[in-house]
């Protein structure tokens, strides 16, 4: 492992942890202060010299060196963002985009650190020290920023690199002659130039945040007036090369900003959204206000942020009264407070807490049973973000109806499952639902479902009913429940229903939306008026719940683990791993709370509802099918491909094609697709020891036997085998690079074709140096995307690793790549 990526998992263990003191000690280890800030507006510190190798290129003032303090300052303000909305929060939330004027890791207490003190105030930072307006308007971080924390601000900070930094200023500068006046020393045309660049990528900043968050306001500001240094690298210099003294430098550089804040003030007119904030005179007209030519002292931040603060409370009261919650979303815009009139309902008044579930970065990433995500649509819509967004929507018609509601997070951050409940009891929930998406391992299942603790109140079994009535009603899904249990409950130990977390007269509910695995019903969460429906749906039945009680009975069985949502169930019920299952979560930490057995992958496809599980061991005198069947779980038959392989005109070596669907990792397609293979002669346990030693993310052992359409109806039917042993080898870099195309792709992915014996290569027209011969060359089709896009994808991964060096060939449906040490491409 390079120190570099040593660092980043201290980070991310250290985000896990919410643990600030640990984010701060890297900042102490690794940087110390410098003569002068790299860049103009970077931060004036520099990477201790142990360090300069592994992270700055070798260059102490190097992009690469301040990218990682702006890596670990930006870490820890997550942190602080994630703490702050653990509990109820009914401040305002708020984006930062910016220089170091808003981030400035080391040192200094910048504006941001000042207004992130107020209690009233979780943001979300995005700045970074050195960042240029340019980049800031390419990457668009802030967009998704601003669609994942439902925040109603962006602070901006930007302009100061890409008008004084990078030799930009002595662009502008004339050279200095007796009485010239201060504006004399400057090309007003290239300066006009340059502020009319700024400007227009502030207006094209501003545009974009419009189209896409209309309801966003956006403060700007321009920088007061700093003193000029004798030996400073960022404007006494430029100003010494001219000749011009530094007081009458500092009047020309204050023409300079007033150009800037002139240009910045006009924006308004053609875009509302945005405010202008003059900061000239704010920090202090003194040399001693400012800790450098560039960068005020902690008491001068203050006095800017104290600026913000004044905005901020001046249209409070607007923003708030906006309503705004996700984009797409139409329902009643009100202020947050208590409906009045009508008769008191049981339950009204008391707080509904909504808990999205999953959450946080991508792998390794579990937090006190709590995984990242678990369900995944085939166009890679991740289930964290829909928890988010349909509990959003749901919040918007409960509070327009007069209820309290609080979720436990409001951004992508995780939360154990006991923090989750502990949300609820702190505020004395009188109802919590834990909202997720579900999935199976056919990827066709349908239908909605809601659970209870196994030791579930009576108050929780009606909450239950009542969610799971209004969303049945609502999408015309499959009630699982009564399908599965004639009274409508279902029980299941899942963590964050424990008893243990939560008040007693809390009732405690997870639902299960539908099922995000599935196309067509990916394609209908992508819809915000579908969305809308869930959300209405989840206030509907918990309305209900609140409006009123009725009387149920009924005993019901009870689960004996502690798990995270259904398909932790479903994963525990086959006696093997949610990773198992899907074959497309993420492995994660060794420390990190796991269900069943080690994770293993399927590429996507894994074993049927119905399976009776994993059986280890077999008989080598059965064949094949019959094997792999037991030991990856029973189901319906699935049928391979039925066409035979045809002849193609190919301008590669690689002359055939096997046009079958792919291996389907499921019990009866494994009995179907491996029938009549003979299993004495292959030892199919060191072959799975072999696979999983590569320790990929998304493929099982039994991906790389597929015999292509070997035993499908046609000519070519029973002459494929199994690969020989002392060929396995050849596979264990064309296997790595199939495992990383799939991460990149975001979803599942087949293999069409791995080995072929000479009978059966022959047959299907493959070149007779074909490298499936050499069990070192793979056929992949995805179930998402186009062969085009594979290809790109398969071009990219191989250039990321020498040891993928090899060919890539495009054909109408489906890609080749091999690993045999020398790139080459064609298409068929």
């Amino acid at each position: 492992m390079s120190y570099a990526s040593e660092l980043q998992a201290r980070i991310d263990a250290a985000v896990a942890d919410r643990d600030k003191a640990a984010l701060d000690a890297l900042l102490d280890e690794h940087y110390r202060k410098a003569d002068a800030p790299p860049q103009a507006f970077d931060a004036a510190i520099e990477l201790k010299p142990e360090y300069e190798a592994a992270l700055g290129g070798g260059q102490f003032e190097s992009a690469a060196a301040m990218r990682w303090a702006n890596r670990i300052a930006r870490a820890r303000r997550r942190v602080d963002y994630a703490l702050k909305l653990v509990g109820p929060f009914d401040g305002l939330r708020i984006v930062d985009e910016g220089d170091s004027w808003f981030q400035y890791p080391l040192l200094l207490e910048d504006t941001i650190d000042h207004l992130a003190m107020d209690n009233d105030k979780a943001i979300y930072s995005l700045s970074g020290a050195g960042d240029l307006l340019q980049d800031m308007v390419r990457h668009n971080e802030y967009l998704a920023a601003l669609r994942d924390t439902g925040a109603h601000v962006l602070l901006l900070s930007g302009g100061g690199n890409d008008l004084l930094g990078s030799g930009r200023l002595a662009a502008v500068l004339r050279q200095y002659r007796d009485g010239a006046e201060p504006a004399d020393l400057l090309d007003q045309t290239a300066l006009r130039r340059q502020v009319e660049v700024i400007a227009g990528q502030y207006r094209a900043l501003l545009a974009n945040v419009n189209a896409h968050h209309p309801g966003v306001r956006v403060f700007g500001h321009g920088y007061d007036l700093p003193f000029p240094q004798a030996a400073g690298k960022w404007i006494g210099r430029p100003l010494a090369d001219r000749g011009i003294p530094l007081d009458i430098g500092r009047e020309v550089v204050g023409l300079i900003l007033d150009a800037f804040s002139r240009a910045l003030k006009a924006l308004p007119a053609d875009l509302p959204n945005f405010e202008f904030l003059d900061m000239r005179g704010v920090v202090g007209n003194n040399a001693n206000s400012w800790f450098d030519e560039l960068h005020p002292k902690d008491t001068g931040y203050g006095r800017v942020a104290d600026i913000f603060r004044d905005a901020l409370a001046a249209s409070e009261a607007r923003l708030r009264a906006s309503g705004r919650v996700f984009p797409g979303i139409e329902l009643p815009r009100v202020d947050r407070v208590p409906a009045t009139g009508g008769p008191a309902l049981e339950g009204a008044g008391g707080t509904i807490v909504l808990d999205p579930g999953h959450g946080g970065p991508t792998p390794p990433s579990s937090v006190g049973g709590s995984s990242w995500n678990n369900a995944i649509g085939p166009r890679g819509t991740l289930e964290k973000t829909l928890t988010l967004d349909v509990a959003n929507r749901a919040r918007s018609v409960l509070e327009s109806r007069g209820h309290r509601v609080v979720l436990t997070r409001t951004t992508d951050v995780n939360l154990s499952l006991a923090a989750r409940a502990g949300v609820a009891k702190a505020n004395g929930a009188a109802a919590f639902v834990s909202i997720h998406f579900n999935a199976s391992d056919t990827h066709t299942a349908q239908g909605t479902e809601t659970f209870v603790h196994g030791s579930a109140s009576q108050a929780s079994r009606q909450l239950s009913l009542l969610v799971q009535d209004a969303m049945v009603a609502e999408l015309g899904h499959r009630d699982r429940n009564r399908a599965f249990h004639p009274s409508g409950i279902k029980p299941a130990n899942f963590g964050v229903l424990s008893p243990s977390g939560h008040d007693p007269s809390t009732a405690a509910v997870l639902h299960e939306v539908s099922f995000l695995d599935r196309a067509d019903e990916e394609t209908r969460l992508l819809s915000p008026a579908y969305r809308d429906r869930i959300g209405r749906a989840l206030a509907d039945g918990i309305g209900a719940f609140l409006g009123g009680a009725f009387e149920m009975g009924g005993a019901f069985e009870m689960a004996e683990a502690e798990l995270g949502d259904a398909i932790e169930l479903l994963a525990r019920e086959r006696g093997t791993t949610v990773t198992a299952v899907l074959g497309f979560a993420e492995r994660v930490p060794a420390s990190a709370t796991g269900v069943g057995a080690p994770a293993v992958h399927v590429g996507g496809h894994a074993l049927l509802e119905a399976g009776a599980g994993y059986t280890a061991g077999y008989t080598a005198a059965r064949d094949l099918g019959t094997v792999l069947a037991e030991r990856y779980g029973r189901g319906a038959p699935v049928p391979g491909g039925t066409d035979d392989a045809t002849d193609a005109d190919e301008a590669s070596e690689f002359r055939g094609e096997d046009p079958g669907p792919g291996l389907v990792i499921a019990g009866g397609a494994l009995e179907h697709a491996f029938q009549g293979v003979p299993a004495d002669g292959f030892d199919l346990d060191a072959f799975e020891r072999f696979i999983g030693g590569l320790r990929l993310r998304f493929f099982q052992p039994v991906e790389f036997l597929f015999l292509g359409n070997g035993n499908a109806a046609g000519g070519c039917a029973g002459r494929n085998a199994l690969p020989p042993r002392q060929l396995w080898d050849n596979i264990r870099n064309t296997a790595r690079m199939i495992d990383e195309i799939r991460a990149r792709l975001g979803a599942p992915v087949r293999i069409t074709s791995c080995y072929r014996n000479d009978a059966y290569n022959a047959c299907v027209g493959g070149a007779s140096a074909s490298l499936h011969k050499q069990f070192n060359a793979i056929d992949l089709k995805c179930d998402a995307g186009t062969a085009a896009h594979w290809h790109q994808i398969a071009t990219s991964v191989r250039g990321s690793d020498p040891a993928f060096a090899g060919g890539i060939g495009l054909y109408n449906t489906f890609v080749h790549i091999d690993t045999r040490g020398q790139a080459r491409d064609w298409t068929g």
